[in-house]
């Protein structure tokens, strides 16, 4: 555990750096989640005091008590760890890292690592809640910012849809860091949930027979789920899939609707030859899409589109200008 933990720290510095791309990001993020399986199991009492002295503004200490119930569920399940001799909830950690990630001006790269961390080691909505607290803790010293991070939010459900190939994860991921508290919305991929509830790891390709109606069906299902949960407990959330059905649109709505949520719907387009480009020279990613995919959804029809329409066949910064102005006017 010693060698896993040095090549972490080695990779967090590289970070700071500006030396990672997203797949370099994700690795790091498989390392935290990796060094966390191998810790031992903990005192959860040592840490609950560990939090209780960490608390020492009126914001934190409030925020402290509202999340007492979820802090103690993790405890009872297991989530504290001997890491490095320290007993700490694993996103306790986590979080001494993406606070250092956040000061070196890296707000979506920080946004970036959580949200794989949390692919690959399910912690629930509950946990993403909590990551605001303790990233506030982990600023101490800094009261100003520590504050800053517990300011109240009020949570939004942003989907980004559009047929395969027109850039909805990479959009995704660069809209994170800007919805919500601190580290950001939770980005809520379809492509991960299936290959989950298929039982593997997110890059892991799958057989046609994981792609059927029925598939596609308990996918969203989960998908939406999820993003119940998170947005009652009041986080913001980014859905990422194709969103080609109105029904699956109007699911989306509705649960922005229930939680009293800012929605902000999203459709990327581009030409048949640019996406199909796009899925030829994708590498190591959690989507399955094929030409014949690309080939097969351009022949469907997705019906009237109410959502904000962008043309996804342009320069990077002029696709996130856009749909950051999407955002702007849903506040």
């Amino acid at each position: 555990m010693a060698a896993l933990a040095a090549s972490t720290e080695s990779s967090f510095e590289a970070l700071l750096g500006g030396d990672l791309d997203i797949g370099q990001l994700h690795a790091l993020a498989d390392q935290v989640a990796a060094l966390h399986a191998a810790a031992p199991k903990a005192d959860g009492t040592v840490f609950r005091k560990t939090l209780a002295l960490s608390a020492t503004t009126d914001a934190q200490r409030a925020e402290l008590a509202q999340h007492g119930d979820a802090i103690g569920r993790r405890i009872a399940g297991g989530r504290i760890r001997a890491v490095m001799g320290e007993p700490v909830d694993k996103l306790y950690d986590l979080s001494r890292a993406l606070i250092e990630v956040m000061r070196a001006g890296l707000a979506g790269e920080a946004n970036m690592i959580a949200n794989r961390y949390l692919d690959v080691a399910p912690q629930g909505a509950t946990g993403w809640a909590l990551l605001p607290l303790y990233l506030s803790l982990r600023a101490n010293g800094e009261a100003e910012l520590a504050d800053s991070l517990l300011a109240p939010a009020r949570p939004r459900l942003v989907v980004v849809g559009g047929l395969s190939g027109t850039g909805k994860s990479t959009l995704a991921r660069l809209l994170g860091s800007r919805i919500g508290r601190l580290p950001g919305a939770r980005v809520l991929r379809s492509d991960v949930f299936r290959k989950r509830l298929a039982g593997v790891s997110p890059e892991t390709r799958l057989p046609p027979k994981h792609y059927t109606r029925r598939n596609d069906d308990e996918t969203y299902e989960a998908l939406f789920e999820s993003a119940d949960d998170h947005l009652a407990c009041g986080n913001s959330v980014i859905l990422d899939a194709v969103f080609m059905g109105r029904s699956e649109r109007d699911v989306a709505e509705a649960l922005a609707e229930r939680h009293r949520a800012g929605f902000t719907g999203i459709w990327l387009e581009a030409p048949e030859r640019d996406r199909i480009a796009r899925v030829n020279a994708r590498a190591n990613d959690a989507s399955d899409a094929t030409e014949a995919v690309v080939r097969e959804q351009s022949r469907r029809s997705v019906g009237e589109i109410h959502w904000h329409r962008i043309r996804a066949n342009r320069p990077q910064e002029t696709i996130v200008a856009a749909a950051r102005a999407a955002l702007d006017r849903a506040r």
